[in-house]
């Protein structure tokens, strides 16, 4: 079976037509039907339904197709590690990172790996933890930094901890609240909270926090998976959000937020680095790992991520 029918086959299926996928192809539409054609053949069943409006996967072109993704991933990959024996740094390196692990890392992990790594071309994404691992096991991402929460790891995932976190709970300056010299969970119950997960995800801290003082989980005023938009907001309105200790301070010393002092602290944060199982690094990826575990074993020696002393402004 070539590797090329393959990617017509999942060209097709991505397009939604045989007429668009050739184009995309460039290559003819009686061309590409043919070479589909073939593939059935060589298979032995009908992969999909053609018709003026396009194509169609059969309950056999389903099963083939979630493989096919898989294979084709697998033979880039084989080609990359071929031509990476000879390589001069320039290949893209892509890093997917948590909003608690971007807070971490950044911006000295680009800083460093520009040093290292000038040559490499970086492709730096955001998002939670949930979307991250799929894209780390897929190889759509090298590797991913993000908390671990969940209690069975997936098989295609390698996690290696990095620290553990004592998020603080962040409030604009003169909020109410802060009139309470200590503030205990049940005096949040009902607060307007700003999440950055879904707050019924196994991912979110505050959920877990909640629950595991046997009290009613906060609903959410506002969900939001971005820092840069949550600052804005906390500090804009009387929602209360956590953020990590750094971050905060950096907040609280530009007069920005303030921090809500806890008689009982959150459950900690264990964050991580993910990587594909079974699956070689790349130089740049391997840099880029070494470098991550080195910011943070120097960032968990000073104790701060673990403290619950309150934050200094």
């Amino acid at each position: 079976m070539r590797l090329q029918r393959i990617e017509q086959f999942i060209s097709v299926v991505d397009a939604g037509s045989i007429r668009g996928a050739a184009r995309q192809l460039g290559m003819s539409q009686p061309a590409l039907s043919r070479a589909l054609q073939q593939l059935e053949e060589e298979l032995g069943v009908q992969l999909m339904l053609r018709s003026g409006r396009g194509v169609v996967l059969t309950a056999a072109g389903s099963a083939f197709l979630s493989r096919a993704r898989v294979a084709e991933a697998e033979l880039r990959k084989a080609a990359d590690e071929a031509r990476s024996t000879v390589d001069d740094g320039s290949r893209l390196l892509a890093l997917g990172l948590s909003p608690v692990g971007a807070s971490l890392l950044l911006p000295e992990l680009f800083i460093t790996l520009r040093e290292t790594r000038p040559k490499a071309r970086i492709r730096i994404l955001e998002t939670t933890p949930s979307a991250l691992l799929p894209l780390v096991r897929d190889e759509v991402m090298d590797l991913a930094v993000t908390q671990r929460t969940r209690i069975n790891l997936d098989a295609g995932l390698d996690y290696r901890p990095l620290a553990e976190i004592n998020m603080r709970i962040a409030v604009r300056r003169g909020h109410p609240l802060l009139a309470l010299r200590k503030v205990h969970l049940t005096d949040l119950v009902s607060a307007s909270w700003l999440y950055m997960t879904a707050h019924d995800s196994s991912d979110d801290i505050v959920s877990r926090s909640f629950i595991g003082a046997g009290l009613p989980v906060p609903l959410p005023a506002v969900h939001c998976g971005s820092y840069f938009i949550a600052l804005d907001l906390i500090a804009a309105t009387d929602m209360v959000g956590v953020l990590p200790p750094a971050l905060l301070r950096t907040c609280m010393q530009s007069g920005q937020l303030d921090e809500l002092l806890l008689a009982e602290p959150l459950l900690p944060i264990h964050l991580g680095l993910y990587t594909r199982a079974g699956s070689p690094a790349t130089a740049s990826a391997k840099s880029a790992a070494d470098t991550i575990v080195a910011i943070s074993h120097r960032i968990a020696l000073t104790g701060e991520l673990r403290s619950t002393k309150p934050l200094a402004a």
